[in-house]
């Protein structure tokens, strides 16, 4: 939960990103309460994938991350706040296989991170 109106948020999630699928695109964005931050800008990545044999290839752990304060609908209040991590395909033209996942065969521990600061 947010303590106090006049915070931001700073949030990561760390784990190991991977596709299953070649020519593939992911593309991973915070939300919360459903909403993507509009302020200061919306926190998301793209990860893009080629590989000629099709075959599950294993990327490096990593990170997305960012600040934020507030979403469409207004600041983020000091309330119960869902934040969650939403993986959609971006490839114009590439692969619709779902194949994305994170961490690997339940060996990888995958987190988000939430701290709290002062604006």
């Amino acid at each position: 939960d947010k303590q106090r109106n006049n915070t931001i948020l700073k949030v990561e999630f760390h784990s190991q990103f991977g596709q299953s699928y070649s020519d593939e695109c992911s593309e991973y964005s915070f939300q919360f309460d459903g909403q993507e931050c509009s302020q200061p800008a919306p926190i998301v990545t793209s990860i893009y994938k080629y590989t000629n044999t099709g075959y599950w290839v294993v990327a490096p752990p990593g990170e997305v991350g960012g600040f934020c304060n507030a979403t469409s609908r207004g600041p983020l209040q000091s309330e119960p706040l869902s934040i969650s991590v939403h993986i959609r395909n971006t490839c114009p033209g590439g692969s619709a296989h779902t194949g994305k996942g994170n961490g690997w065969n339940g060996k990888v521990t995958s987190y988000i991170l939430v701290e709290e600061y002062c604006s």
